[in-house]
């Protein structure tokens, strides 16, 4: 691919599941930020082409290991100043300005489910905020690995080298958040944080749930007797001057599914699937994905 931008857009994938959502991720990126960014999509159709070439790293059977190792290698020999980031379960709903605009902090990140998780090496902060009322409450800066931005090299190969050292069930999203709050080399910023004083949100917080498995049929589960079986959070977002926002005002830059779709079988993978197309949204949300984010062939 001939480079034209100083951005990059990876997104790795590892078989024929994926192929419809991965439409949604390219189609959605390029409508928004096409004409800045370069778009390499890596799959199982090319990927024995791409390991060939690997200079830096070896090739590893895991794939959020590999999702890294390819953005490096893409970022290395082609000379980018950035990288994206973005796994297969995206829809970019934006411009990812956060991203674009900032070329100076090493590593952009975003935000996971409101949880705090960790590990020996690391363990992700609860943060202490006074809202705008004088209210204090906490918030989780837990980060996701799969919407992400590097403009610096030597910190996405860091990022790398600690989940290699250190990996374990959290892989390289173990390895970001262990560079973000405990291995500090290079800075971190996390671009929807604090969630509660935030304009926009980039990954999981804009479910409005706490984890994975907890909407089923556009309604909640998993929350307790007095809330399951009402509508989820994404059931009341909104379109507003041709921009996507959530039930508590936030601009959605993109979604992120985030339902833990590698560790499904075939049958639990292909139900959640439908469950995305035709119960997860409300009717003004698929319009603006069909036609704002070029989504049309999915929620078809």
């Amino acid at each position: 691919m001939k480079k034209t931008n100083k951005t990059a857009c990876v997104v790795y994938y590892t078989d024929d599941r994926y192929d419809e959502l991965v439409k949604n991720v390219k189609n959605s990126f390029l409508k928004f930020n096409g004409e800045e960014c370069d778009y390499y999509q890596i799959d199982y159709t090319n990927q024995e082409e791409y390991n060939a070439s690997l200079e830096y790293f070896d090739f590893a059977p895991e794939t959020f290991l590999m999702q890294y190792i390819y953005a490096y290698e893409v970022m290395k020999k082609y000379n980018y100043e950035k990288v994206i980031i973005l796994g297969s379960d995206i829809i970019v709903c934006n411009r990812m300005d956060e991203f674009l605009d900032n070329d100076s902090t090493p590593v952009l990140a975003t935000l996971n489910y409101p949880c705090q998780e960790s590990t020996e090496y690391w363990t992700s902060p609860i943060i202490e905020i006074q809202l705008p009322n004088g209210e204090i409450i906490h918030d989780h800066m837990n980060i996701n690995a799969d919407v992400v931005c590097f403009n610096n090299a030597d910190a996405l190969r860091k990022v790398i080298e600690l989940s290699i050292e250190h990996y374990g069930y959290f892989s390289i999203q173990g390895g970001l958040n262990e560079l973000a709050w405990a291995d500090k080399s290079f800075d971190v910023e996390v671009v929807d944080a604090p969630y509660p004083l935030s304009n926009i949100v980039y990954n999981a917080r804009s479910k409005g749930v706490y984890g994975t498995d907890m909407i089923k049929k556009g309604v909640l589960a998993k929350h307790g007797p007095n809330l399951d079986g009402t509508p989820s959070p994404i059931k009341k977002w909104y379109v507003k001057d041709k921009k996507l926002y959530t039930q508590d005002n936030k601009q959605i830059k993109s979604f992120h599914f985030i339902e833990g779709l590698g560790g499904r079988p075939l049958e639990s993978f292909n139900e959640i699937i439908n469950d995305f197309k035709y119960h997860w949204f409300n009717e003004d949300t698929i319009k603006f994905f069909k036609e704002e984010c070029d989504c049309s062939e999915f929620f078809n």
